[in-house]
C-alpha cells in the first residue's frame, strides 16, 4: 500500500494548525488577556473609590454623632439652668416677686436687645 501523499492527513487539519491560524489564536488570547487586565484595573479603581467614599461616610457619621452629643449636653445644661431659675423663683416670697415685676418688665422693654 503506497500513498501519493508524503505527509498523510496534512490536508485535513492544515487549516487549524497552520502558523497563520496559530498566530491568530495567540493574538486573540493576547487581546482577551489585555481586556481582562483592563477590566481588573477598572474594578480595582472602582473598589478603591467606593472604599474612599465609605471612609468619608464613616467620618461624617462620627462627626454627626459628636455634634449630636454636644447638642445633647447643651440641652441638658439649658434644662438644668432653667430648673435652677424656676427653683429660685419658687423660693422667693410673693412680696419680693411682686416688687421685682415692674423692674423686670422695664428691663425687658428697655434693656439690651440680643
Amino acid at each position: 500500500m503506497e500513498s501519493d501523499d508524503t505527509v498523510p492527513f496534512e490536508g485535513r487539519e492544515a487549516g487549524q494548525h497552520s502558523p497563520a491560524a496559530l498566530r491568530a489564536a495567540w493574538d486573540k488570547l493576547y487581546r482577551a488577556r489585555a481586556i481582562l487586565e483592563a477590566e481588573q484595573a477598572h474594578l480595582r479603581d472602582d473598589r478603591m473609590a467606593i472604599q474612599g467614599e465609605l471612609d468619608a461616610l464613616d467620618a461624617r457619621e462620627q462627626a454627626v454623632a459628636a455634634r449630636e452629643e454636644q447638642l445633647r449636653a447643651y440641652e441638658q445644661q439649658l434644662a438644668l439652668a432653667r430648673q435652677v431659675v424656676l427653683d429660685e423663683r419658687e423660693s422667693e416670697s410673693a412680696i419680693k416677686r411682686f416688687t421685682k415685676t415692674p423692674f423686670s418688665m422695664a428691663k425687658s422693654v428697655f434693656g439690651k436687645k440680643e
